[in-house]
């Protein structure tokens, strides 16, 4: 079966096929539908300056949570005018809510020290020389390693001791000046207290302390576990659909996003594996796209991943089949037993393309993985947030999405 053009120029017609992108949002305060808003907005500009007549549409869908419970799912359809059959579908998965408001500072500030800790001690590991030797000769991800970590720390140590004598201060004024707020002012003064008071930077990494956390001792393993078997469940849907019948799903995640995606697709390599019988019905064969943007998962697998004791062989290589999509095979330990994984499911069929920006401190080209394509985006930004969220609005993005995804002969 053909999927999408053959190599058509991309200026002749909208692409041809029927295209799904899921799409998992990253760190901070986010609104549903916000990505699906920056996502087919921005596509809607890129085609039109291809002179592409575009037509948006809004559609909603019945679905169900991995735990059984039904919801209805919103989302837009982009297809040429009087065609019914090319089409792109903008799906998103919508996490938020389920880590916002779930850790306190103390426990962020106790995340931020383990994971200097770790930091210091994977690259002083033997076997680790080599990339430690890498970093250091590399003057710009030299800086990110001596300072930026441990001034996170130091930044989360000094809020965390001024925290309460601030948040005290802002709850007085509040009480005091009450008789005269509106708006957004007008709701329990001990809750706007808190946020006033709390930097974005301390929510952000706040999302990354409860997603990071894999020990299944730790109580916020429920919760990011729940996050990848949802974001599941709807990929699944969305690649079953009767409906929309789609020939290819793409799945793409920006930031702390591509870490769900990427665990998503891992453990539905896992699922496929225990069941090779019915993987055909679990939409594999739709699969085929993963697009990381703004990702931090080179940093997560180095420093957040499991790891077992040296002499722990058995309980390693557990962990590295449980957690192996694509994972590089110098990246395992070399042992002489237990060398047949019985993860057999590799989404062989899947592209991967990871974008980032030198701009973007979350994002990096990824070395922890194979069989992907790292494309630097060179977009005139600032370092920072900035160089974090260019991808969005970045005209060039898009074009190169187009050209691996949707202008490309598949079969």
């Amino acid at each position: 079966m053909v999927i999408g053009m053959t190599e058509t120029p991309m200026n002749v017609r909208f692409p041809q096929g029927r295209t799904a992108f899921l799409l998992i949002h990253g760190i901070g305060e986010q609104n549903p539908y916000e990505t699906v808003d920056y996502f087919a907005q921005n596509f809607l500009k890129y085609f039109q300056g291809q002179n592409l007549p575009t037509e948006l549409e809004h559609l909603i869908a019945r679905r169900k949570l991995a735990n059984g419970g039904a919801w209805t799912e919103s989302f837009v359809r982009l297809s040429p005018p009087h065609n019914e059959q090319d089409l792109i579908d903008v799906h998103e998965y919508y996490w938020a809510p389920d880590t916002e408001n779930k850790t306190t500072v103390p426990e962020i500030l106790q995340w931020a020290e383990q994971t200097l800790d770790g930091t210091i001690k994977f690259y002083n590991r033997k076997e680790n020389k080599d990339l430690l030797d890498k970093l250091l000769d590399n003057q710009h991800r030299q800086g990110v390693f001596k300072f930026r970590l441990r001034s996170l720390t130091l930044f989360l140590r000094l809020f965390n001791f001024l925290y309460p004598g601030l948040r005290l201060a802002i709850l007085l004024v509040l009480l005091l000046t009450g008789p005269m707020l509106k708006g957004r002012f007008l709701q329990s003064a001990w809750k706007l207290s808190k946020q006033l008071i709390t930097p974005p930077l301390v929510n952000f990494v706040g999302d990354v302390s409860i997603y990071t956390k894999t020990n299944p001792k730790s109580p916020y393993q429920r919760i990011r576990q729940q996050v990848i078997t949802d974001c599941l469940a709807l990929l699944q849907q969305i690649s079953q659909d009767p409906h929309a019948r789609y020939d290819q799903v793409i799945i793409a995640g920006h930031s702390l996003g591509s870490c769900i995606a990427y665990d998503t697709l891992n453990l539905l390599c896992i699922e496929a594996s225990l069941d090779k019988e019915s993987s055909a019905n679990m939409g594999i064969d739709k699969l085929k796209g993963l697009i990381t943007f703004g990702s931090p998962l080179d940093k997560i697998a180095f420093f957040f991943r499991e790891t077992a004791e040296e002499q722990q062989y058995i309980r390693q290589r557990i962990l590295e089949h449980l957690n192996s999509f694509r994972v590089k095979p110098e990246f395992t330990r070399k042992i002489s037993y237990l060398s047949k994984n019985p993860v057999t499911c590799k989404l062989e069929q899947l592209k991967w393309v990871n974008y980032f920006h030198l701009k973007d401190p979350i994002s990096g080209n990824l070395d922890y993985y194979e069989n992907l394509e790292n494309e630097e985006m060179t977009d005139k930004t600032k370092w920072g947030t900035d160089g974090h969220l260019i991808y969005w609005t970045s005209m060039k993005f898009y074009e190169s999405i187009t050209n691996h995804f949707l202008y490309v002969s598949k079969k």
